[in-house]
């Protein structure tokens, strides 16, 4: 199951569920019921599952839309039994993250109801790791309580499902538990779950951002560029504006220790970002000019950041660098 929700990381929802089911993905993954719908208007005919919550007032459409439900308690069971008609139901587990899910005991039950149901289809059977990147014991034990709750419903005479547990971390870390299907999320996209990891050696990022220097001056020793005036120059430097601030996502927390390539040169950023934009001390760099091309993700000659090199910078994790990109900054999909 390729996990296309937030608008696929970040990457954008459509081309990135393409590629992914032109790659060998039988299943989408997303989070909320537009998001399944967005895929469908776009020609998308594949297996579809919501894997967050349901909200009456979507089930018509989602319904209507051939999406996948997850239900994870009566009140949600009900709800799609209300629709009297066929609709493929994955049943939430909470083996230890709880945040969604049933307990194991009546997930169980939930999903022998299901199975009873004459519109129902019982499809999955599934759980949710809340430390596989980091505690595996932790993480082997919440697959134990998930493994004995399937049993215990293979027991009350369902078959025919599909069982998963294991997101990116889970199914680098936890071969066992890659079970029926794995829901491959931030690794499709070419980024680890952990930035020291070393699985899959060959892995390389999707993305690039970039964006253009649109003004370059000299500040006198002394001056300061920015709001607050965070950036004070030591001695005369070359500073330029870029077309880029926390609007499109460059989160205001990397003004300290952010960077980004120019002319295949490392520059650190020059004081406060900014809406719209921020500042780059380019004095290393000679030659810098408007209409540079500005890498905040991506490689440039011999200069390479990354999505985890923007995290670190901004006190986050690469996959909210990901997907706070903007809507308003243009996606090209080559």
């Amino acid at each position: 199951m390729a996990v296309v929700k937030a608008n696929g990381y970040g990457h954008g929802a459509v081309p990135a569920a393409r590629a992914a089911l032109k790659g060998g993905a039988s299943w989408l993954g997303v989070s909320s019921v537009p998001e399944g719908i967005e895929l469908r208007k776009a020609g998308i005919t594949e297996p579809i599952l919501n894997l967050g919550y349901t909200p009456p007032a979507a089930l018509s459409a989602a319904v209507a839309s051939k999406l996948s439900l997850t239900v994870y308690d009566r009140d949600g069971l009900d709800l799609v039994k209300m629709a009297a008609t066929e609709i493929g139901v994955h049943v939430k587990v909470d083996s230890g993250m709880h945040r969604l899910g049933a307990a194991p005991e009546e997930a169980v039950q939930l999903a022998m109801d299901v199975h009873a149901d004459p519109n129902l289809q019982l499809e999955g059977f599934w759980t949710h790791f809340a430390d596989a990147d980091r505690d595996l014991a932790f993480t082997k034990e919440q697959l134990r309580i998930f493994l004995d709750a399937r049993a215990a419903l293979v027991r009350g005479g369902v078959a025919n499902f599909l069982s998963h547990a294991a997101g990116s971390a889970g199914l680098l870390r936890l071969p066992e538990a890659r079970l029926d299907l794995v829901r491959a999320g931030l690794i499709i996209y070419g980024v680890r779950p952990v930035r020291g990891w070393t699985d899959l050696p060959t892995l390389r990022p999707a993305l690039t951002w970039q964006t253009i220097v649109t003004h370059v001056m000299t500040v006198p020793t002394g001056g300061s560029v920015g709001y607050g005036r965070r950036f004070r120059a030591q001695a005369p430097a070359r500073v330029a504006t870029i077309a880029l601030g926390y609007a499109d996502g460059l989160h205001r927390s990397a003004s300290e220790g952010g960077q980004a390539i120019v002319r295949g040169m490392v520059v650190p950023m020059a004081g406060t970002i900014s809406m719209d934009q921020a500042a780059l001390d380019v004095t290393t760099v000679p030659g810098v000019k408007v209409g540079d091309v500005v890498t905040l993700i991506g490689r440039d000659g011999e200069a390479t950041l990354s999505a985890d090199d923007l995290a670190e910078a901004s006190g986050t994790i690469s996959y909210e660098v990901l997907c706070a990109i903007s809507a308003r900054v243009p996606r090209r999909h080559l």
